[in-house]
This record gives structure tokens, sequence and C-alpha cells, in this order.
């Protein structure tokens, strides 16, 4: 036998031996954590669970009852911005009576009172001063709110600033179109003076035509008419006597006569 075939099988039982030496450093640590008691009051198996799998719960409100809905102050609810997308759809529902009620029944005193009250209230058909006091009241609390609601609180405060601005230019347009009609109303009743003096006028032309036409009739009746008042006699008049000489006519001369 060779010394070469002698080494060999040596060499392959040490390096068996070093990776089995190896593996079981690898797993030493893992079996011994599997020993570990898994009990709560075990600090590191708490942390571990802490990293891996974190303790929080997300509550999805889309399906709540709005009945009670309002009733809800504790802080979980009123800091997932599920529960305030729920919230203004359950008053997006209500007709402008029972928003006013429900809006009553809540105190405001906290800042999540406050912007349940503005909800409410938003969708109850204020008028423009009503809205913007909605808007200052909101806008006073913003300070108190959290930061996971605060994205939606800024996009409920745009809806309403549009609401605002929409309202403005309605009620300008109105403003407009009131004095448009003045305006309208104003032409049309002069044009109804016009066309009355221009009637009136109308009739006295035609009147002045009629007497003129009747005058120059009655001239041209005259007119025609024979001029024999020089040629008939005058006639005696009753009660007075005719004189001889009012009567006689003188024979006309002959010129031949000597």
């Amino acid at each position: 036998m060779s010394a070469l075939s002698f080494i060999t099988p040596i060499t392959s039982r040490l390096l068996r031996a070093v990776l089995r030496s190896r593996v079981l450093l690898l797993t030493a640590p893992l079996a011994l954590a599997a020993c570990v008691p898994h009990s709560p009051d075990n600090r590191y198996y708490q942390q571990v669970s802490d990293q891996v799998v974190p303790d929080s719960k997300v509550i999805d409100f889309r399906i709540a009852p709005c009945e009670t809905l309002w009733t809800l102050d504790d802080n979980e609810a009123v800091t997932n911005s599920l529960y305030w997308l729920r919230a203004m759809d359950c008053a997006d529902r209500m007709n402008d009576a029972q928003a006013r009620f429900q809006a009553q029944q809540i105190p405001a005193t906290t800042w999540d009172q406050v912007f349940k009250q503005s909800i409410l209230l938003s969708g109850a058909e204020p008028d423009q001063q009503q809205r913007r006091a909605l808007l200052a009241k909101v806008s006073a609390y913003r300070g108190q709110m959290p930061g996971q609601i605060r994205p939606l609180v800024q996009l409920w405060r745009e809806r309403q600033n549009l609401q605002v601005v929409l309202g403005d230019e309605k009620a300008r347009n109105a403003r407009q179109l009131a004095v448009s009609e003045e305006k309208l109303q104003a032409m049309t009743q002069q044009q109804q003076v016009m066309e009355s003096n221009l009637a009136d006028t109308r009739r006295k032309l035609e009147n002045l035509t009629d007497i003129e036409r009747q005058l120059s009739s009655r001239k041209q009746i005259q007119g025609d008419l024979p001029d024999n008042d020089a040629a008939v006699p005058a006639r005696a008049v009753p009660g007075n006597p005719v004189k001889p000489a009012e009567t006689y006519t003188p024979p006309a001369k002959d010129p031949n006569a000597k």
C-alpha cells in the first residue's frame, strides 16, 4: 500500500469532522432559542415578537352602524381615518333635520366633538356665514388633531372652501341677474311710454289730417257755387217800405240821340 492511499482516508475523516463542528456551531443558537420557554414574561421572546408581529389592529369602520357611530369617542376610533370617512358618509345620508338634531346631541368641548358637529352641520345646507363659521371652528382646533387624520381634515376643509366659493359665485350671479332684470324692466317701461306717446302723436296727426281734408272740401264746394249776389235785387224787408228811388232804374241812353 502506498503512502498516498494511506493519507487520503485520514484527510477525508478530518474534513468530515471539521464540517460537523461548523454545523453544530451554526445550529446551536437556534437550538437554544427553541429551548427557551415562549412565555409572555420572557423579555427576549417579547422583543422578538414585537419586531416580527406588531401588536396593532386597524378597525374597519366601513360597516359600522351610523346610529352608534357618533357616540364613539375613544382614542382608537377618533384617530382612525376610516372612522371619519364613515362619519362623513353617514352625515351625507341624513336629511337636514336629522343632521341638526344629531349635532345638538354632541357637546363641542374637544377637537373630535367639534369636527363631528362640523361634519353634521356642513351636510345640512348651511348658509355662507354658517359654513365660514364651521371652517373657522375646525381651524381653531387643528393644532390638537393627531397627525394621521390631518390630511383628511385638510381635504374636508378644501371641500368646504369650494362650497363657499361656489356660494359666493352664485350670489354674485344672482345680484348681476337682478340688476340686469331691473334695467330690462326700466327699458321696457320706457319703451311702453314712448309707444304711448307715439300713438298719441299719430292720433293727433290723423285728426289734423281729417281737419285739413274737411277744410279743403269746403273751400272746393264754395268755389264751385256762382257769384249772383250783385244781380239779385234787394228784397223788401217786411215792415220797411221801399222808396221809389231805391227801385227806379233809369233807361239806357241811345248813343244816336241828339
